[in-house]
């Protein structure tokens, strides 16, 4: 079914416009070509949306491109997009896949495919960097977000092709060679996109699990393809030899028909934290209620039992806050694994539980700990299936050496050689790399697979530390982490983690104590949170620190965002005074305080001001500084502010805003202005208090776009002054996405100083050190001067810093 490939178009973002005749060739496609465009009625397929030109189809020598041009300059719309009825099922294959092309992307801040099926549409966004010739695209199933209720990836009758607004200057692009991806593979992995329907806040949850499953298979080039289980059917599971609900919530109950009959047709399972009841005498395990952890530290981790799968590891750390208690069935299932807690102790539950036809995991499997966690999910698999160890093994040793910007272990190699010069540790390190290498493919040749995936790990880790060893500081460089606990890093005091970033080499702790309506410190402004009675002032804990180990402090404030740290009666408080936010169609946002309330500015700018006069802290730094997007806020109050301020009443409230250009554009500048003035005047009344207080804040990156969705016009507050550093919030997987961003945002900060936002901790694994240093290195290349890297947590502490600190930001 899934051998034959769409050719449907190839992107090139070009400025100013250009011919075909000016376009590389397209390279041949040797797969079966669903669409070539060979028809001009082949335009007609592509609908336009509003504000967008048609296409255009495009002879390249001889083979077909479809032109799409963004008009950006002198407009209002926020994406050029398009619409192509085409039906496609993805149901067994990875994703799809085309050719890019590239010449200046700058307009655009990046693209997104839209997949329509059923009532919804599946939503993947991707980077598409300015290159020489045609770069392959791959959109991933996993990295999809649902919007609405999709009906499965075998019922997409639509393609959406959207470039979003970056700059205010047009461009174009074209699409060709457009296919599928990942076809194959003897292991399943079910994602619950039913829960659209009956779990909607689930979603994402279901998303993070499910692609942390399946990065761990990709880790041991176990090849597999993401199912929705709205697509689960007996022939699509034809061949397939392990199924594994990584986390589904909501079992539908055609799926439940289809496992058993899987099962019963010798196919195995590995399900985690949920089991549907009926499948409970088919695996021979039962699951019963739903523990939650009653100290923090009860599960902490996975150890085997004495009759342990082959392969598992010794322990394997996983900070799980609940779990589901499990029970087996005599002379059919045995606890293979128990949970421990933080102090080592055995807690007396089950963490692993496996039958003849299945394991089950009593919570989801998180990505901490990876290398233990692989060889955890690695045993399970290979009890059920035993042939995939031999595949598995083979895997690693080939995955040895494809870290970011790498692709191969030789070329890995040969960098770090270069990098590394004079530097015998880094080469010696190396030299272990290639000896363990060596070792893991002896012991695949014995048939000892699993020492050789352990093996083949070390390998890794040693070229990783290799790599680490190799880079060089910079000094002078602001290097700052986010911390988003008001308590630090779990399981350190703050001391301790200060000192660890200090000895690491940073400059710079950003810790968030206060929110729209909460405080952890003792505040005279804001609700002082009970916290702080039991532990402390966190401030002055945190800031005795930095000032111990020489590390500045700028205390984070979450603006008008009350967050689940405000307490329910100050909520409602807020509420009665009516200081809350209402949507543009009348719903109540009671977590967010709005913005144009006089009340509401003076607690944003009296709680941040506070912080300076009771603190000798280094600086205060906005977060939050904007509306939750153009939804809001549409209050009495807000109507009445508007109509003071450009002298008339409105009649169509709130859609007046909207329908009428000059309302719209007023609309959209009391808005800034709201903001604005909170920043303006943190800014004055911080340096009247102190001189040398430093104020910034992390923002948006898109700025041409978001200061009128948001109302959050940071460029200006960098032009008047009101910042000495900004952060822009660039958390991108894509290193060529993060360059292009940060090129775009220098302009724009003019004088005052950038430090981009890494999203470390938001990437599917937050401890990758490679792609870490990969962005800090394009940081320093277009000379930001510093970075802010988000977030500060115990993976970071214990597993990302040391190494950091052993060449990229090593102490001086």
């Amino acid at each position: 079914m899934f051998t034959r490939f769409m050719v449907l178009f190839v992107a090139v973002c070009i400025h100013p416009l250009v011919t075909s005749g000016n376009l590389p060739t397209i390279p041949e496609a040797t797969d079966q070509i669903l669409e070539d465009f060979s028809s001009l009625r082949a335009v007609d397929r592509w609908r336009p949306m509003a504000g967008s030109p048609p296409v255009s189809i495009e002879d390249i020598v001889g083979r077909k491109a479809v032109r799409m041009p963004c008009h950006f300059q002198d407009t209002k719309i926020d994406r050029a997009s398009w619409d192509c009825e085409l039906a496609v099922d993805l149901t067994m294959c990875k994703g799809l896949q085309f050719l890019f092309f590239c010449r200046d992307t700058t307009p655009v801040a990046y693209f997104t495919v839209y997949l329509h099926s059923g009532n919804g549409w599946y939503r993947i966004p991707f980077d598409a960097p300015a290159t020489t010739g045609w770069t392959p695209i791959k959109i991933y199933k996993k990295d999809a977000g649902v919007e609405e209720q999709p009906a499965g990836w075998g019922k997409i009758d639509t393609i959406r092709i959207s470039a979003w607004r970056g700059q205010d200057k047009d461009t174009e692009f074209y699409i060709a060679s457009l296919g599928t991806f990942g076809s194959g593979g003897k292991i399943v992995v079910v994602r619950g996109d039913s829960a659209a329907r009956e779990a909607p806040g689930e979603l994402n949850a279901i998303k993070r699990y499910t692609n942390v499953m399946t990065e761990f298979l990709d880790r041991a080039n176990l090849s597999h393809i993401i199912l929705s289980d709205l697509d689960v059917t007996t022939e699509r599971l034809a061949g397939i030899k392990l199924l594994i609900l990584p986390y589904n919530p909501a079992v539908p109950d055609e799926l439940v028909d289809e496992i058993e009959t899987f099962l019963e047709r010798g196919g195995k399972l590995i399900a985690c934290y949920t089991l549907p009841k009926r499948l409970e005498s088919v695996v021979g395990i039962h699951v019963d209620a739903h523990i939650r952890q009653k100290f923090q530290g009860q599960f902490a981790s996975i150890r085997p039992t004495g009759d342990a799968l082959p392969g598992m590891p010794v322990v394997a750390r996983q900070s799980s806050w609940n779990i589901r208690d499990a029970s087996t069935v005599e002379g059919r299932s045995q606890v293979v694994a128990w949970w421990y807690d933080n102090n080592n102790q055995p807690t007396d539950k089950a963490a692993v539980v496996a039958g003849q036809n299945c394991v089950f995991l009593t919570h989801v499997l998180m990505s901490d700990d990876s290398s233990a966690k692989l060889r955890l999910l690695l045993a399970m698999a290979g009890y059920l299936v035993p042939e995939l160890w031999r595949d598995a093994a083979q895997g690693c040793l080939e995955r040895i050496g494809q870290l970011e910007p790498f692709d191969r272990y030789d070329s890995a190699k040969k960098d770090i050689t270069a990098t590394a010069l004079g530097n015998h540790r880094a080469i010696e390190v190396l030299h272990e790399a290639d000896r363990l290498r060596n070792q893991s493919r002896e012991l695949i040749s014995e048939g000892r697979y699993s020492d050789a995936i352990v093996v083949a790990e070390q390998s890794q880790d040693s070229l990783i530390a290799a790599h680490c060893i190799a880079q060089k500081p910079l000094p002078g460089e602001h290097r700052a982490f986010w911390c988003h606990s008001a308590f630090g890093v779990d399981g350190m005091t703050w001391d301790q983690a200060i000192h660890v970033l200090a000895e690491n080499g940073f400059t710079a702790i950003l810790p968030n104590m206060l929110w729209g309506g909460a405080a952890f410190y003792r505040s005279d402004v804001l609700p002082v949170s009970p916290a702080v009675e039991e532990k402390g002032d966190q401030i002055e804990l945190c800031l005795a620190a930095c000032k111990q180990y020489g590390v500045q402090c700028h205390v984070w404030k979450v603006n008008y965002n009350m967050g689940s740290a405000t307490d329910k009666r100050f909520v409602a408080k807020m509420k009665a005074q009516n200081r809350t936010q209402v949507g543009f169609d009348g719903s109540t946002n009671e977590r967010w305080l709005c913005p144009s309330h006089p009340e509401n500015q003076k607690m944003e700018i009296e709680s941040m001001l506070e912080v300076a006069r009771k603190y000798d802290v280094h600086g205060l730094h906005f977060d939050y500084i904007r509306y939750p997007g153009n939804d809001g806020c549409f209050c009495d109050g807000c109507r009445q502010r508007f109509e003071t301020v450009i002298g008339k009443t409105l009649d169509d409230w709130p859609a007046c805003v909207r329908n009428d250009d000059v309302l719209s554009e007023q609309w959209l500048d009391f808005r800034r202005q709201q903001i604005t003035k909170v920043v303006a005047d943190v800014a004055e009344g911080a340096k009247k208090i102190r001189a040398d207080v430093k104020i910034s804040a992390a923002v948006f990156r898109n700025w041409p776009v978001d200061r009128n969705t948001i109302g959050q016009d940071w460029k200006l507050w960098c032009d008047r002054g009101y910042l000495d550093f900004v952060c822009p919030m660039d958390y991108t997987a894509s290193s060529s996405h993060f360059q292009r961003m940060v090129e775009q945002q220098l302009p724009w900060a003019g004088k005052v100083p950038c430090y981009p936002g890494i999203g470390l901790s938001v990437w599917s694994d937050a401890t990758d050190i490679c792609k870490l240093i990969e962005q800090i290195n394009m940081t320093r290349r277009l000379a930001t001067g510093g970075f802010t890297i988000f977030n500060y947590g115990s993976a970071q502490a214990h597993q990302v810093l040391p190494l950091l600190g052993q060449g990229l930001t090593q102490k001086r």
